[in-house]
């Protein structure tokens, strides 16, 4: 005997396990044999899996938020002090020359919030420069220069200076650059002086070798020896000569101009030296006794840091022809 119990919309079937019968639908015919038979395909399908939630037609718009933009907060006293003094400079020119002098200038300029302050200016010189001396009480320890510039108001402005010698021993070439710093109360400014560079120098000197005595008449025999003592490449030597005397031959080394001549040397490297040999006579008509006497100086664009060598005078008297 198959009881069947109804509850809750559904029939069980208490020999369910002995049948192998699964539960019915509440609207299943479960009156009798022939009522189950009649039904029996349709009572062992499983019962119909639960819809899955249909997927939206359109997604969800994701709305991202805006990047708030904070503004940068302006800290009054910084920018404030930034531009309540300021430091101008100049400097000695392109160039220097090792062991001379020169100077660097500095104004400043107070320009508040403050009604006054204090102001000093300091530098660190490089070594390739020794300090000299300074204006506005200025003093060096060691490599260090300071400045006192004294008590400025605002709107009030102070120049000083400080001169520096150039070490012999600067690379030619080299670049010396220099920076300042000011500052005036809490307040501070730092400024480059406009840069340098060493130039490049040489040594040139010039001897002679001419006779002392020359007959009416005859050639006068000069060589002139140039040398180069460093320490740079003299550029584009040439040597100069001044005096009564004309230059003979054929040497394409001198030209004239003006009342004198200039010789062609060249390029001399750092130890390197020519000597031109040339031939003169007088000019004009020179009688016996006369002495001839004419000056060569060896010149360069290139610096020359002692033009005391230079420079050289032949004198020639002139004796009576045979």
């Amino acid at each position: 005997m198959i009881r069947t119990l109804k509850g809750r919309g559904l029939v069980l079937l208490t020999a369910a396990p002995l049948l192998g019968v699964v539960p019915m639908a509440a609207g299943a015919s479960a009156a009798g044999p022939g009522a189950g038979e009649g039904h029996h395909g349709a009572a062992s399908k499983p019962p119909p899996r639960p819809r899955a939630h249909a997927k939206p037609a359109h997604k969800p718009t994701k709305h991202k938020p805006k990047p708030t933009k904070h503004k940068p907060t302006k800290h009054k006293a910084h920018g404030e002090q930034a531009a309540a003094v300021t430091l101008r400079t100049t400097g000695p020119g392109k160039s220097v020359i090792p062991g001379r002098t020169y100077e660097w200038t500095f104004k400043v300029t107070a320009k508040g919030p403050k009604k006054s302050g204090k102001a000093v200016f300091r530098t660190t010189l490089p070594k390739s420069l020794a300090f000299v001396s300074g204006e506005k009480d200025c003093a060096s320890e060691g490599r260090q220069v300071e400045c006192d510039l004294g008590t400025l108001k605002k709107g009030g402005t102070a120049a000083g200076a400080i001169k520096a010698k150039v070490s012999r021993r600067a690379e030619p070439g080299a670049k010396v650059s220099v920076r300042g710093t000011v500052t005036w109360g809490k307040a501070r400014a730092t400024r480059r002086f406009p840069a340098v560079r060493v130039a490049r120098t040489a040594d040139l000197a010039i001897s002679k070798a001419a006779p002392t005595t020359a007959r009416a008449g005859a050639k006068i025999p000069y060589a002139m020896k140039v040398r180069n003592l460093g320490p740079s490449t003299a550029e584009n030597v040439t040597v100069e000569s001044a005096g009564p005397i004309k230059i003979v031959g054929r040497d394409t080394a001198c030209i004239a101009r003006g009342r004198g001549y200039v010789c062609s040397v060249g390029s001399l490297r750092k130890g390197e030296s020519r000597t031109l040999h040339l031939k003169a006579e007088p000019s004009g008509n020179v009688r016996a006794g006369a002495v001839v006497r004419s000056s060569w100086t060896v010149v360069s664009p290139t610096t020359d840091l002692n033009e005391g060598n230079n420079r050289t005078t032949a004198r020639t008297r002139i004796t009576k022809r045979r």
